[in-house]
């Protein structure tokens, strides 16, 4: 493509000179209107379009990154749906969201609840499939099964083992519920002697807590605190629908999906899982976003001459490193 170089440069300019245009344009009998106006095509950019583009990088990240928030997403959806029909505002009986009455702390604490241990087990599953897995610069609609690459050690099997630090900020009592936590103590209080803590033995004194978890996918542990975020954050995507509809007077966006009020309802919290998602994987998972597959992709956006250029350097570096290692 060769305009691919100057896209950004483009869509910056259309964007500048349609904001011009909008400024321009206003008029003083008509102002409150349309400033009103352009500050909510600005709003709806920034929601849809701008937290759109890092959907596009989880695609290209591998299809894992794409497909499990929108698993985490609807699994979260589906069990307040289940919990709040089934025990809301039976336990606690104060409003949850004054502007979406139907909204009860019983379905989010459960949707809460469900999605963590549908997060643990889902990624474990999807995990196991290398074209789900595998990072790619073609975007299709339909998989390729055959795909292959080299897997990141987050989708390996391997044994897991928690800072102990991480368990110090939270109550000890709640610490001591986790499934296969162990209480370190210290004996005589001599903290070069450590053991397992037993109960009633007066030489001990708590130390620590340990945990370690083996044979399970490091991309598990990663999926708690997605888990997290898509049933305790993303959901006020949907509230703040839920606010622009009671301010229009909405009862849905749109029909096209009968029964769900339209595409942006089933959308309103896609995008910010998605910028979650990206924020995630570029902080925890992958440091520096660079892989084989992407230096391949860009190798292919420079001219002739630049890839020829390129060549010849990557072939003397490494050229002295086996000289170097020689």
């Amino acid at each position: 493509l060769p305009y691919v170089h100057s896209q950004p440069s483009i869509a910056f300019f259309l964007y500048s000179a349609t904001f011009v245009l909008q400024v321009v344009a206003i008029q003083r009998e008509h102002a409150k209107f349309q400033v009103n106006q352009l500050c909510w095509t600005i709003l709806v950019l920034c929601l849809t379009v701008g937290q759109l583009k890092y959907i596009m990088h989880n695609v290209y990240n591998g299809l894992f990154w794409f497909a499990f928030p929108i698993f985490l997403v609807i699994s979260n959806d589906v069990f307040a749906y289940f919990f709040g029909k089934s025990c809301g505002r039976k336990f606690i009986q104060r409003p949850f969201i004054p502007f979406s009455p139907k909204k009860t702390w019983e379905g989010f604490l459960g949707g809460w609840i469900g999605t963590m241990i549908f997060g643990w087990y889902c990624s474990k599953w999807m995990a196991q499939y290398k074209w789900i897995v595998c990072p790619t610069n073609d975007f299709d609609l339909q998989p390729h099964p055959d795909l292959d690459c080299e897997l990141d050690p987050v989708f390996q099997q391997a044994t897991n083992i928690f800072p102990s630090q991480m368990f110090d900020v939270f109550p000890v009592a709640l610490v001591k519920m986790l499934p296969g936590i162990v209480e370190i103590c210290a004996v005589d209080g001599n903290p070069n002697i450590l053991t397992a803590c037993v109960s009633g033995e007066p030489t001990h004194t708590r130390h620590h807590f340990e945990l370690v978890l083996k044979n399970v996918y490091p991309v598990q542990i990663h999926s708690l605190p997605l888990s997290m975020f898509a049933s305790l954050v993303a959901p006020f995507g949907g509230f703040l629908a839920s606010a622009i509809k009671r301010a229009y007077g909405l009862k849905d966006f749109d029909s096209i999906i009968p029964g769900h009020g339209g595409v942006m309802d089933r959308m309103d919290c896609q995008f910010l899982m998605a910028l979650c998602t990206w924020v995630h994987y570029n902080t925890f998972v992958k440091m520096a976003t660079v892989s084989e597959a992407k230096m391949i992709f860009m190798f292919n956006m420079l001219k002739e001459e630049e890839q020829l250029a390129f060549y010849d350097t990557i072939t003397e570096m490494i050229t002295m490193k086996k000289q170097q290692q020689g």
